[in-house]
């Protein structure tokens, strides 16, 4: 691999990180209107976007291997949080005076929203970096690290006298998703405690595919809460329709089946962030009802 050293200042280094800029780019678009296909049923549009976006994807990171070389991580996250601070202070305070100077008012609330992001990421990164300094981690674990994708053929079995699946059977497969994220955040044994906001959206029969995707909303002392969300495909149409949407709140669990202390939750996104303070809401009112 070409190491950074030897390519510094040269006409090829600018050669690479344009490369490496465009391409990043061009991921992000084609994701972006990938998105808006799958929206509008146009599957094989959408797959072969996202296939060509992964395609751009993989070009920038073969570029920034032959750019940037071996990185130091400790060296490489004070360049990322030096950057993040410019970003939340200057660049983009400066893009929303601009986009207001110019009465763009909704475009200046993106870039302000876009520097209160960048703020988040200079204080994760710097924690995140001062704790390699000291050979430690943090304490706690993202939603990615725990998310499941899982899926599962519906056999007759599971169907009643109609062909259609039974919604306690679908409910069980999404208790073991939510089980399986629960285990991994705490890697411990975990319990469902509760359900919340169980809905059923359409009907699931024979011969479909169901596609679970669980994620992590919250987590307290010693629970989690935990978003599954189940589709179903028709697997000789491609049609694919939202069957279930539920919360499950589960309790870690020692070795000796007492209450286990779970790790925080490191929340990396806006999305995440209403979704934690969501979970949180439905957790703090459960316990109030529970109150004498």
């Amino acid at each position: 691999m070409t190491g950074a050293r030897n390519l510094d200042k040269s006409a090829t280094a600018e050669a690479l990180g344009k490369t490496v800029a465009e391409k990043s780019e061009l991921f992000q678009r084609y994701s972006y209107y990938a998105a808006f296909a799958q929206d509008a049923g146009y599957e094989q549009t959408a797959d072969i976007l996202m296939a060509t976006a992964r395609n751009e994807a993989e070009c920038a990171r073969q570029g920034l291997a032959h750019l940037l070389g071996e990185v130091d991580p400790v060296s490489f996250l004070d360049m990322a949080v030096a950057g993040e601070h410019v970003d939340r202070t200057d660049t983009y305070p400066e893009l929303e005076r601009l986009a207001r100077s110019e009465g763009f008012d909704e475009i200046a609330d993106y870039f302000r929203i876009v520097a209160e992001a960048e703020g988040k990421h200079e204080n994760m990164l710097g924690l995140v970096r001062d704790a390699l300094r000291h050979g430690q981690t943090l304490e706690g674990r993202t939603v990615a690290y725990s998310a499941v994708d899982m899926a599962q053929i519906m056999l007759p079995a599971q169907a009643n006298v109609a062909g259609y699946v039974h919604g306690g059977d679908l409910m069980k497969l999404a208790d073991n998703a939510a089980w399986v994220v629960a285990c991994r955040h705490a890697r411990k044994n975990a319990v469902t405690a509760n359900v919340e906001e169980m809905n059923f959206h359409s009907r699931v029969k024979v011969g479909d595919l169901v596609l679970m995707r669980a994620r992590i909303t919250y987590a307290g002392r010693t629970s989690m809460e935990v978003r599954v969300d189940v589709r179903a495909e028709d697997l000789l149409s491609g049609r694919r329709v939202e069957a279930l949407t539920a919360y499950f709140m589960t309790v870690a669990l020692d070795a000796q089946g007492n209450p286990a202390r779970v790790p925080p939750l490191i929340i990396s996104t806006r999305e995440e962030h209403k979704s934690y303070e969501e979970g949180r809401a439905r957790y703090e009112a459960k316990r109030r009802a529970r109150r004498p």
